[in-house]
């Protein structure tokens, strides 16, 4: 699993995991709960049961790219260039 540096206009710095969220693997939507993702944490509570947990585990795909994209959204750049050939690469970014 990669991790990415992201850095807003303040030089403020993130690091944010790319790739399979193990997180989300064992804890299921209570990670998107603690992330503040209210609009994950609602799929989560209807999609889950409707698709017998299918879902939840496509999700562990995605919930760190959507966090990166969530991140990104907010004004964060990536810091460096090797971060942002990660995010090319991964196809987070352009």
């Amino acid at each position: 699993m990669a991790k990415v540096r992201l850095k807003n206009s303040t030089g403020v710095v993130k690091e944010v995991k790319v790739g399979f969220s193990w997180t989300t693997f064992f804890f299921g939507g209570w990670v998107a709960i603690f992330r503040g993702q209210w609009g994950e944490v609602i799929k989560w509570f209807f999609l889950n049961p409707i698709t017998l947990g299918i879902w939840g585990l496509v999700q562990c795909w995605t919930t760190n790219k959507k966090t990166v994209i969530s991140t990104i959204e907010k004004g964060y750049e990536p810091a460096s260039d090797a971060d942002r050939s990660i995010l090319v690469q991964r196809n987070i970014v352009a």
